[in-house]
């Protein structure tokens, strides 16, 4: 699976895009439940204690002190092709978006595991598959100035017998030659084959977080009400121990 997308959905009545993701409201019970129906099929949902403050329903909107950032709430900049959380031990088997309001210019890239390997000779494959690979830590879980840090992976893993994907466009980097060369190898890969979707309302597309890369393209926000409006939910197949997690939120910290 590298996407599957759910057209025509019912989302209910949608009020004014709000200006900042912290939103709530009776009037989204529909959409919330809609977006609950199809996490279900999937898995569970969760969130991250330092994320949104934790909320399980993440409202993807354009923010004015955030546009250039390379965070959800950016409007004016590419957000790089990226792993949901690639750094976080647990991060999520699933990316789900329900698009509220659409935007046409608010184009969603994505790039499939399948796809890029193919363009990747075998050497390479090796080298991605060994730990010579540090990311860091998303702005959206230092919104407090914590302090970054490099965290070791393999870009290329396995789980479950099937290999998967672990990659941040902006935030790897490779600690050696080989590594170097092997990271800008797939990522010459990766742009060949980013494909494109634009999300309208009643969209719900699921991205499959161990394959798939995701993006977006920037846009101009109006800060008028009428801007695109999405919200996230992220799932995983299984939950963590229990020492790492509160309810549905995932605690373990970072910075």
């Amino acid at each position: 699976m590298g996407i599957i997308l759910y057209e025509n959905l019912e989302v209910g009545y949608v009020p004014k895009t709000p200006a900042q993701p912290y939103f709530e409201s009776s009037l989204l019970d529909y959409a919330k439940q809609t977006l609950l129906q199809y996490a279900a099929k999937y898995g569970h949902p969760i969130s991250y204690i330092q994320e949104q403050q934790g909320s399980l329903i993440q409202n993807i909107v354009p923010v004015h002190k955030t546009e250039t950032q390379q965070i959800s709430t950016s409007s004016k900049v590419e957000l790089g092709l990226h792993t949901e959380t690639a750094f976080h031990p647990y991060k999520p088997d699933y990316v789900m978006l329900l698009c509220l309001r659409g935007e046409h210019k608010a184009v969603t890239t994505y790039a499939n595991l399948s796809d890029t390997l193919k363009q990747l000779d075998i050497h390479t494959r090796r080298v991605l598959k060994q730990k010579w690979f540090t990311t860091g830590i998303d702005i959206s879980f230092r919104t407090n100035k914590e302090p970054d840090q490099e965290i070791p992976i393999s870009i290329v893993g396995e789980l479950d017998g099937m290999l998967t994907l672990t990659y941040d466009e902006l935030l790897v980097k490779g600690i050696n030659d080989l590594a170097k060369e092997a990271l800008q190898k797939i990522g010459e890969a990766i742009k060949n084959c980013t494909q494109e979707i634009v999300l309208k309302t009643g969209d719900l597309v699921v991205i499959d977080n161990n394959k798939t890369i995701h993006g977006r393209k920037p846009f101009q926000p109006r800060y008028d009400g009428t801007d695109r409006w999405v919200q996230r939910m992220l799932v995983r197949k299984q939950m963590p121990p229990d020492d790492q997690v509160k309810g549905n939120v995932i605690t373990t910290k970072f910075g």
